[in-house]
């Protein structure tokens, strides 16, 4: 029989919330690993967009500098509708009030980073799959026993699994659910890439985005180093099985099956004026179909968290997705600085306090967690839904979704985005207080 590994923390999921749930804890020193199914560390997507309300604890991580070393912020906007020009949005203004800027960044080299910060050669386990985890208020522990057989003990489990999460769903069947996830398919696909550099592009259009609106789709490219570009293809499908619908990344994406989608649309920044210039260049492809949540669950359950989409899917229409995932991990890691250093932190206080059983008051400080980010995720997937039926000219019926897009795109003035935008950017969660690394 295999020894009983344990941790204060153990996080199910190597992506970008639980690797920054795991640098997070490095740095106010809680033990913890980091469990990934896959054999290597091999993440999915193209490109990723950092937001302010993101940047400001990554910068307390130490890797904001590396950000602005391998990423490009997003300073302009051009918005066209078919070939015609509705104007250029100076994105910079927008932001400026923020503190940081966005960025766009390589997501593996993102991840790269994350990784590096939590020390991921040391936390992170490769090829672990979660078989069941038991969590008896009697215990000391959380049991969690993984596919290989092995059984890791903790404080703490947190699911960052992604939108199919197995911890969820094990959660959801031991309270006699039918342990589906509770997500829906939009009926929209997603096809992005990136690119090498664009040699046709210069100076000037370093941090120039593109938005183009057309009658069946919408293209977006966002500016990545060295006038790279990650693009996203966005199209309704009519009809797909209940296998396609049921699935999040198509296999083998090919550039082909892009260019048959988007090859013949227009874009400014194409030499020849055809997106398929673009595509082209790419260095890989993603396609993957849209979902979003329908019901909220809980995102904590006794000594059980969960973050990011695990918790709660999203369109990804404003590139909020990552960004959620970071501010879970943020408000998660001081609640567990809480619990596990409160002793070093007000000992008095403490002492004066009826004594409570470390169970029932972690599973308190989980709760509060739940209920303070539960509503603002809340908030965002809403907005994140509205404004993807903005940017599609879908979200009134009668014909006025084209105007109310047209409205928000072409006459809605810079300080009316950034008025618009302050409840989002302007949340900026910290860690409470640095550790020891």
């Amino acid at each position: 029989m295999q020894p009983i590994q344990e941790t204060q923390v153990l996080i199910v999921g190597g992506g970008i919330g639980g690797l920054t749930l795991a640098a997070l804890c490095r740095k106010l020193n809680i033990s913890c690993l980091v469990l990934e199914r896959s054999k290597k560390v091999t993440p999915a997507g193209a490109g990723i967009s950092l937001a302010p309300n993101a940047l400001r604890v990554l910068d307390q991580l130490g890797i904001y500098d590396d950000i602005v070393r391998h990423g490009q912020t997003l300073d302009k906007i051009i918005i066209h509708r078919n070939r015609t020009k509705w104007r250029t949005l100076d994105w910079s203004r927008v932001t400026s009030p923020f503190g940081y800027p966005v960025y766009s960044i390589e997501r593996h080299h993102f991840h790269h980073l994350l990784y590096r910060a939590a020390d991921g050669d040391n936390t992170v386990l490769l090829d672990c799959s979660v078989a069941d985890l038991v969590d008896d208020a009697a215990e000391r522990h959380v049991n969690v026993k993984l596919a290989n057989g092995a059984q890791i003990n903790a404080d703490v489990v947190v699911g960052a699994d992604g939108i199919r999460s197995a911890t969820r769903r094990i959660l959801a069947r031991q309270a006699g659910l039918d342990g589906k996830n509770t997500i829906r398919f939009t009926g929209r696909v997603h096809m992005s890439g990136y690119t090498a550099p664009m040699e046709n592009l210069g100076p000037k259009d370093l941090g120039v985005g593109n938005w183009l609106f057309y009658d069946d789709c919408t293209l977006t490219t966002w500016p990545c180093i060295d006038n790279r570009q990650w693009f996203i293809g966005v199209k309704q499908v009519e009809r797909q099985g209940q296998e396609d619908m049921n699935r999040s990344v198509w296999a083998n994406a090919t550039p082909a099956l892009v260019n048959e989608a988007y090859g013949t649309r227009f874009h400014p920044f194409a030499e020849t004026g055809q997106f398929k210039d673009i595509v082209d260049r790419s260095e890989r492809v993603i396609a993957s179909n849209v979902f979003e949540e329908v019901d909220f669950p809980t995102m904590s359950k006794g000594r059980v968290a969960l973050l990011g989409d695990a918790a709660h899917s999203m369109t990804s229409f404003f590139g909020q997705g990552a960004c959620q995932a970071i501010e879970d991990a943020t408000e998660l890691a001081n609640s567990l600085h809480q619990h596990f250093h409160k002793s070093s932190l007000a000992p008095f206080e403490e002492k004066q306090q009826p004594p409570t059983t470390p169970s029932k008051n972690l599973t308190q400080i989980l709760h509060n967690y739940s209920t303070t980010r539960t509503h603002r995720a809340k908030a965002v997937a809403a907005f994140s839904r509205d404004y993807a039926m903005v940017h599609t000219g879908t979200l009134l019926p009668y014909g006025l979704g084209p105007l109310v897009r047209k409205m928000v795109y072409a006459y809605l003035p810079e300080w009316g985005w950034t008025w618009g935008l302050r409840w989002l950017y302007g949340y900026q969660p910290t860690i409470c207080c640095g550790g020891g690394v």
